[in-house]
């Protein structure tokens, strides 16, 4: 079909076809052009464009051509320009003058933003599903490790004891805000661009409400110019997707580091590891390893929508063709992402063994310094002297727990009416505030999500 020959008279130029043609891209909006022609087809109906046997004929046709889409016709893409062309042509095709009738009142301007927010919308739901099983499964890890001792780091340093239940919970509790944020944006994407026409609005009386409705959208979008010229949900979703993997990356390098066998916290099952093609000793993380890289993919999407749009004079422009590429990219590559890391944490092994060993006592000095707040002492002063005795028995090569009572006589003459008892699983049950590390706190923790995430089935 060709749309423009009665203003562009010159035969296509296979390098400018190349570069406009966008339907190896929008194939996938096929379902949605679908229901965009069949709401439109009845609002034209109804405003006396079609009769109702025209429509009923064009809602046949557009049933017939999904079916093919369905069995897989058009995995050979056609010579058409992109998915509107597409539909429009088949509808030509089979009904004549009827089916180039379709096309009154409205844009491909509105179309393509149409088919867009149906898309967006049911990427979102899915991309919460996702989120939904994940959360899931860190929940039902960290019950097996709510009490599991291991060494918590800042600056890739010795700090507290925590459990590795709490270090799981706080995936957990990240990616609750990126389900909420996804949540969040499809209230945006919920309106219905469609009647807005190239520009100014459709020049027929079409009713937008009940166009909107029967789309499944809440209400019409509220400016027709703002309706084909931004980009902001597709910006927006992107933005979910690169800030669920960027969540997930930094959970992967700290478990690509913990699959090293000199930390030997964590083994991955067969299927989410690799080997190598030189050294039969090998099993690599590589699940983790690519979860790390499809963030800076993903964020990269992110940057070219916004880059995209940054200077594209209103109102439409043949830059907004591109912005398709970028968000099937962003919502495909998080999908994926999101099942494999589930996957692979669902069926990995944690040795809470290797995990104590390579607790050090030096990480209970804060232990240290609370007691002597506790017996009166400012915190500063006592952050001071809990700094000077570590370093004591650094320098004598020894460690916290190794301190005799003389010494602790000595250097705190506050416990010795009572003892201090140092230990890690009591470092723990100090952080029983709501937060904390306590495994009672991270039972609490786990409960609290898991009552949300019942609350919030998808």
């Amino acid at each position: 079909m060709t749309l423009y020959k009665g203003r562009i008279d010159a035969e296509p130029n296979e390098l400018m076809d190349a570069m406009n043609k966008s339907l190896p891209v929008d194939i996938r909006f096929f379902p949605y052009d679908v229901n965009t022609n069949r709401a439109w087809a009845r609002e034209l109906c109804r405003i006396g464009i079609f009769t109702e046997s025209e429509r009923d004929n064009i809602l046949r046709v557009l049933d017939e051509i999904l079916a093919r889409y369905n069995k897989g016709e058009f995995k050979t893409l056609p010579d058409d320009e992109d998915i509107h062309t597409l539909t429009e042509r088949l509808l030509t095709e089979s009904l004549g003058d009827t089916g180039a009738r379709i096309h009154t009142g409205r844009s491909r301007n509105d179309q393509v933003a149409c088919d867009l927010y149906q898309y967006l919308k049911d990427s979102l739901q899915m991309l919460k599903s996702h989120l939904h099983q994940l959360m899931s499964v860190l929940c039902s890890v960290s019950v097996t490790h709510a009490a599991t001792l291991m060494a918590g780091t800042t600056h890739l340093q010795p700090a507290q004891p925590i459990t590795l239940g709490h270090f799981l919970m706080s995936l957990a509790f990240a990616l609750q805000r990126d389900f909420q944020r996804a949540d969040d944006a499809i209230r945006r994407v919920d309106r219905c661009p469609l009647g807005s026409g190239a520009i100014a609005g459709c020049g027929f009386v079409v009713d937008r409400e009940k166009i909107a409705a029967e789309l499944g959208f809440a209400a019409p979008t509220d400016n027709s110019i703002d309706s084909i010229s931004d980009r902001d949900v597709a910006q927006e979703t992107a933005f979910v997707c690169a800030s669920t993997l960027t969540h997930l990356s930094r959970y992967a390098e700290q478990f690509v580091i913990w699959s090293n066998p000199a930390f030997g916290y964590v083994k991955w099952d067969a299927q989410w590891s690799t080997g190598s093609s030189m050294m039969p000793q090998k099993r690599n993380p590589d699940a983790m390893e690519l979860v790390r890289a499809k963030a800076a993919r993903a964020l990269g999407d992110v940057a070219t929508l916004l880059c995209l749009t940054k200077g594209v004079p209103l109102s439409y422009a043949k830059d907004l063709q591109e912005d398709k590429e970028a968000v099937f990219d962003s919502i495909d590559t998080a999908m994926l992402t999101i099942q494999v890391f589930s996957k692979a944490m669902e069926s990995a092994t944690f040795n809470p063994a290797q995990m104590k060993k390579v607790l050090t006592s030096d990480m209970l000095a804060t232990d240290l310094a609370d007691a002597l707040v506790e017996k009166g002492i400012p915190f500063r002063k006592a952050h001071e002297r809990a700094a000077k005795f570590v370093t004591f028995l650094e320098d004598a090569k020894r460690d916290l727990l190794s301190a005799t009572p003389a010494e602790m006589d000595t250097h705190f003459p506050e416990f010795r009416d009572a003892p201090l008892a140092l230990g890690y699983e009591a470092s723990l049950e100090r952080r029983r505030a709501t937060g904390g590390t306590a495994p009672v706190s991270v039972r609490a923790q786990i409960a609290k999500l898991s009552d949300w995430l019942k609350k919030n089935q998808i």
